[in-house]
C-alpha cells in the first residue's frame, strides 16, 4: 500500500490503526467520519488548510512511531 495523497482515510486507519491518534491529537475530525471511506489525505489537508507533503511526512512519521512502539 502506497502511503501518498490518494490514500482514503477509512484505508489508512484499516491499514494503520495507530494513525487514529495522529488525527485526534490535531483535533482532525477524521476518524469516525461517515465520509472516511472517500475522503483522501488530499481531502484533509484541503479542507485543514495544510500542505499535503508536510500531511503525509506527519501521519508517516505518527505511524513509524506508532509501530516502533510496539516492538
Amino acid at each position: 500500500m502506497k502511503l501518498d495523497g490518494t490514500i482514503t482515510i477509512g484505508r489508512l486507519l484499516t491499514c494503520h490503526p495507530g494513525a487514529t491518534r495522529f488525527f485526534i491529537r490535531r483535533k482532525m475530525l477524521c476518524v469516525g467520519c461517515p465520509a472516511q471511506d472517500y475522503h483522501t489525505l488530499e481531502d484533509v489537508a484541503r479542507l485543514y488548510g495544510v500542505e499535503l507533503d508536510e500531511l503525509v511526512k506527519n501521519v508517516k512519521d505518527a505511524i513509524r512511531i506508532d509501530e516502533n512502539d510496539k516492538k
